[in-house]
């Protein structure tokens, strides 16, 4: 590794220099997850992204399988991930202009995976066009106690004048459309010819709209998949912290959301917008009834506070770390390397509950989102010698599976 890029740290993985030109990589590196949700690790802009990903552990499209030739026993049915309504925009404004890292003159940059905290960081300092000093410092976190629930923060500070600053926060169905930038950043794009690890790409539409609302600051998108018949909701709020005076605007429709913060800020004095996502998923529930319950998520994490949300993030990753952690004196670069790789199996088994471990945990869509049992037994050993219970839950998995295998070994003989 570049380790003036990415400097040595036993706790973090930290990035000082921002490049187009390995996106695909460190969107992977910096990825959050807790085994059910996961977030790539995307620039909160939603531009030069190879894979704007957002993922989520069993929610899949099926599609047939087209054999040169067909014979019997022959699979007929596939089944892809779907990349889930991305959450993660949450674009910057200044004067009018928008914080793009192609053309923006960054002073300040680092970007660190909090390996203690389980959380993603990043602070920028951004000198505009017209000569405005600004402080964007963002955090986002997925919770592993709330297995449902992401959060992201924004803070925009103007230090030497007062400036309009805007904040557009959106919610974008990725799976069957761009957003108005769409596209891949320049040398992120994937080299052509086939790959195993690609998902399969399904060209008609995928996700169905069905309810889709928005209250004030809490908006709300549904979706069920057009031949899996799976069904999921998203539902998000907005919590806007400054002493500065600000108007808001939104929009909805069936495949955007969007809730942006007119902000007529004053120099030095902070503006910060949280926003609080519940994404839930299921095979058979109708959708109306997965908005509800991440309405009943959202008002119970509103109650207990933003700041109650990353102290239950630190204590949960305190204890888990006093379990696995491996210590290596002297070697601060082997350290960093191991707890990151640790901290990967949290990440993609945690709250698999009762769902599979799947190849890439919910970091990308690599495999189409698969199972293997290969996967399952090189980490099987580390979930039971350190948290049994969620080798538990991923046996119960393959447990559950077994009468389908069963009838599948007697259609084979």
């Amino acid at each position: 590794m570049d380790r003036d890029r990415f400097p040595i740290d036993p706790w973090r993985l930290v990035e000082t220099r921002f490049s187009l030109e390995d996106v695909g990589v460190t969107e992977t590196l910096f990825a959050l997850g807790n085994g059910y949700l996961g977030l790539r690790g995307n620039q909160p802009e939603g531009r030069h992204a190879h894979e704007h990903g957002t993922f989520i552990n069993g929610f899949h499209e099926i599609f047939p399988i087209r054999h040169a030739e067909q014979a019997y026993g022959f699979a007929e049915v596939g089944q892809t991930i779907i990349n889930a309504p991305d959450a993660k925009v949450m674009r910057v404004y200044v004067d009018d202009e928008p914080l793009s890292f192609d053309v923006a003159d960054v002073r300040e940059y680092e970007r660190a995976l909090d390996m203690r905290a389980g959380t993603l960081t990043r602070h920028i300092r951004w000198m505009t066009p017209s000569g405005k000093d600004v402080v964007i410092d963002f955090e986002r976190m997925v919770s592993f106690e709330e297995r449902h629930l992401a959060v992201m923060r924004v803070t925009v500070t103007v230090l030497n004048s007062d400036a309009p600053v805007t904040v557009s926060c959106q919610i974008v169905n990725r799976q069957d459309g761009q957003d108005v930038y769409g596209g891949s950043a320049p040398g992120g794009a994937a080299k052509k010819g086939f790959d195993p690890r690609k998902a399969e790409k399904i060209e008609d539409r995928v996700l169905h709209p069905e309810e889709y609302w928005q209250d004030g600051d809490r908006v709300a998108l549904s979706y069920r998949v057009n031949a899996s018949g799976m069904t999921m909701a998203v539902v998000a709020d907005h919590v806007v912290d400054t002493e500065n005076e600000y108007s808001s605007r939104t929009l909805i429709e069936p495949d955007i959301a969007k809730n942006v913060y007119r902000v007529q800020a004053k120099a030095g004095v902070p503006v910060t917008v949280t926003k609080l996502v519940s994404y839930h998923t299921s095979r058979g529930v109708p959708a109306r009834e997965l908005v509800d319950r991440g309405r009943r998520a959202l008002d119970r994490v509103g109650a207990e506070g933003v700041s109650r949300q990353f102290e239950r993030q630190r204590a949960w990753m305190d204890a888990f770390w006093d379990r696995p952690d491996v210590a290596i004196g002297g070697h601060d670069d082997l350290q960093q390397a191991t707890r990151w790789c640790l901290f990967q199996l949290a990440q993609a088994a945690a709250r698999a509950d009762g769902q599979g471990v799947p190849a890439k945990g919910v970091s990308g869509s690599g495999y189409s989102g698969h199972y293997f049992w290969d996967t399952e037994i090189y980490v099987l050993p580390f979930l039971m010698y350190t948290t049994p219970l969620w080798a538990r839950n991923a046996l119960r998995m393959r447990y559950l599976m077994l009468p389908a295998a069963r009838r599948r070994a007697a259609q084979l003989n």
